[in-house]
């Protein structure tokens, strides 16, 4: 149905979109939380992380398989799926304490909380705007063909326009245009040529080949200009460099690990194969 396609495909695109912002988020949390976490914090990480893995993952896992007895015993034995789910125990903790560190602190007040809360949503905005603009574009071009250019060069005007408002200035929106109009781009021509179960993982790759690509050149051309002298020729101060890492990284990781929305093409013509 066609309400069931468009609420798969914006699910689809918060999904990629909270991706690209989750990595600069956490950084920013664990770089705050980095001054006050010691031995009391790590024990209760573990003593946290040992609930979860012992009570809540169990009855998670169950919840999610809609039965009492799993059908399958741990990947790897016993002993390395109880450590495993403690590691990601004691990671989800830690990730609620960088949380905190961001938004504030828990003894903030109320209005500290607030203010902190809109920054942290604005920043989610600013970053996830970008890749969420880009898969509204090749959505638009998988299922409305003569509208993939229209709104190719939308999305390419909102990287530009996403820059300008937030006052990136122009080198910022110069070195974040080139690599998105590429992903935009070459993305769309991707989906024109096939939009089948098989267009997003191809748009992933794509994603990853060109911001890969992008930061081994401007992290060249940044150490070639320290080696002859010259940084002018710089693309990125070095915390710019970084921060568009960890976006690259997120968004391509949200292409990855978010279900793929576009269903396989018997499925599409209302039968299965």
């Amino acid at each position: 149905m066609p309400f069931t396609r468009a609420l798969a495909y914006a699910v689809y695109t918060l999904w990629v979109s909270v991706c690209a912002f989750a990595p600069e988020l956490l950084w920013q949390g664990f770089v705050l939380m980095r001054g006050h976490f010691g031995a009391a914090e790590l024990c209760s990480a573990l003593f946290i992380g040992t609930l979860f893995a012992f009570f809540v993952e169990p009855l998670v896992e169950r919840l999610k398989a809609r039965r009492w007895r799993l059908a399958h015993e741990p990947s790897g034995g016993l002993l390395l799926g109880v450590l495993v789910s403690l590691a990601f125990g004691v990671a989800v903790v830690c990730i609620h304490e960088a949380m905190i560190a961001y938004l504030g602190g828990e003894h903030a007040g109320d209005e500290a909380k607030r203010a902190n809360l809109a920054r942290a949503i604005d920043s989610a905005c600013e970053w996830a705007s970008i890749p969420a603009a880009v898969m509204a574009a090749w959505f638009v071009a998988g299922t409305a063909r003569r509208l993939a250019l229209p709104a190719t060069g939308l999305a390419c005007a909102w990287i530009v326009i996403i820059g300008h408002s937030y006052g990136w200035g122009w080198p910022i929106v110069a070195t974040s245009a080139v690599p998105g109009f590429l992903i935009a781009l070459l993305g769309t021509r991707i989906v024109l040529r096939h939009w089948d179960e098989c267009t997003i993982p191809a748009l992933a790759q794509l994603t990853a080949w060109v911001a890969g690509s992008w930061m081994l050149l401007a992290w060249g051309i940044q150490t070639g200009s320290e080696m002859i002298g010259s940084p002018g020729l710089q693309l990125y101060t070095p915390e710019a460099f970084y921060d568009d890492l960890r976006f690259y990284l997120g968004w391509c990781l949200g292409l990855v690990v978010a279900p793929n929305p576009v269903p396989e093409k018997g499925l599409r013509d209302g039968h299965t194969h």
